[in-house]
């Protein structure tokens, strides 16, 4: 039995294969033999068994009007899950109803499958029996499967529809607790990064602060949003100790000495408690700012620097080609971040430039895994 982490890589596997095959992908019969049957032998179902895997079922409900899936997986001889195909590059909304006639007709189907090979869309019928949902309860694209972005929501929704995992009675159920937990995580999300004059006022309700004027309730959000972020970032730093005694900490790469000549004498450079405690503010306000993506959070753990006179430069992985920024301390303790992207100037407030760290940090750990 494949476990999760086995299927974890499979599906980075997948992702990587698909990448490299879809520009010689010219059909659509093309796509299925190079990519969906592929997909569909990854969740666990036998492709070359056409009483597991048909290819174009019907719903033969109706003589005159038969609607087809490119495949159905079968089990006892009944479809449970339909799979319809279009070529690479060429799935559009527009393209779900075929897939819905189908889905809407055969009462033993509980997930329909929309694919163009590269894009995966996951419908169930979790506002009314029998009558798919217009919009998915899941997602997937290959790139996101190559550079391993595979979320544990994601990866555990995926492996419940594995051929051992898959039960057709619960996958509504499922899929509604997902779309929930997704519009409640959006919402939370939104109003962690600017809380809005409702959730503030939420918040001064429930902790009985009454009679707030409407000219006050712009400082009782910026009140809002600064409680917000010392709670997520406490419960992440958390996290990261516990990670900490597990893995070793990260350690600063010694610089080489440069050969000494006559008239220079290489000083070695001191590592400032004030540059120690910027590089940490470096990686607790990554780990805030990734805390919902658990392929950047894991990663911050490979975060290093190497200390120079004057500056002190943090990367991730790789100095020269990972590079984030520089940590700069004057003589009077101010710090200064210089970042190594296209936009120029110093930052003072780490915070200030939320996206253009979180931003950089991602294109490092694209660039580097692409490798």
């Amino acid at each position: 039995m494949t476990t999760r982490e086995e299927f974890r890589a499979s599906l980075i596997s997948f992702g990587e294969r698909a990448l490299k095959v879809r520009d010689h992908l010219k059909n659509e019969e093309a796509t299925k033999v190079a990519l969906i049957l592929p997909f569909i032998a990854l969740l666990g179902y036998d492709d070359r068994d056409p009483v597991e895997v048909a290819a174009e079922h019907a719903a033969d409900f109706s003589e005159k009007y038969r609607n087809r899936v490119d495949y159905a997986i079968l089990r006892n001889m009944e479809p449970i899950i339909a799979v319809e195909c279009k070529g690479a590059g060429n799935g559009k909304k527009d393209d779900r109803g075929q897939l819905k006639s189908y889905f809407n007709a055969c009462r033993t189907v509980k997930l329909g499958v929309l694919s163009d090979g590269y894009c995966y869309e996951f419908f169930v019928d979790s506002e009314e029996p029998n009558l798919m949902d217009d919009e998915p309860f899941l997602s997937l694209h290959a790139e996101e499967l190559a550079k391993g972005r595979i979320s544990e929501s994601v990866l555990d929704a995926l492996f419940g529809l594995t051929k051992v995992h898959f039960d057709p009675e619960t996958i509504g159920d499922n899929a509604r607790k997902s779309l929930t937990q997704r519009a409640f995580s959006d919402y939370l999300t939104a109003q962690f990064q600017e809380p809005s004059v409702e959730f503030t006022r939420f918040l001064l309700k429930e902790n009985a602060i009454k009679h707030v004027r409407t000219q006050a309730i712009d400082a009782y959000r910026n009140i809002a949003k600064s409680a917000i972020d010392d709670v997520v970032t406490s419960n992440i730093l958390r996290k990261l100790d516990i990670k900490d005694r597990q893995v070793a900490a990260p350690s600063p790469l010694m610089s080489q000495p440069a050969p000494p000549t006559p008239a220079q004498v290489r000083i070695e450079p001191e590592t400032t408690a004030g540059e120690l405690a910027a590089f940490e503010n470096v990686r607790r306000r990554l780990a805030f700012l990734s805390a919902g993506d658990a392929n950047l959070f894991e990663r911050i753990d490979r975060i290093r620097y190497r200390d120079y006179q004057g500056k002190m430069a943090v990367f991730y992985e790789l100095e020269r080609k990972g590079r984030l920024l520089d940590i700069c301390e004057s003589k009077d303790g101010v710090v200064r971040y210089v970042f190594f992207d296209d936009e120029k100037g110093p930052v003072v407030d780490l915070a200030s430039a939320d996206a253009r760290l979180i931003g950089l940090f991602r294109r490092r750990v694209d660039e580097l895994s692409a490798e």
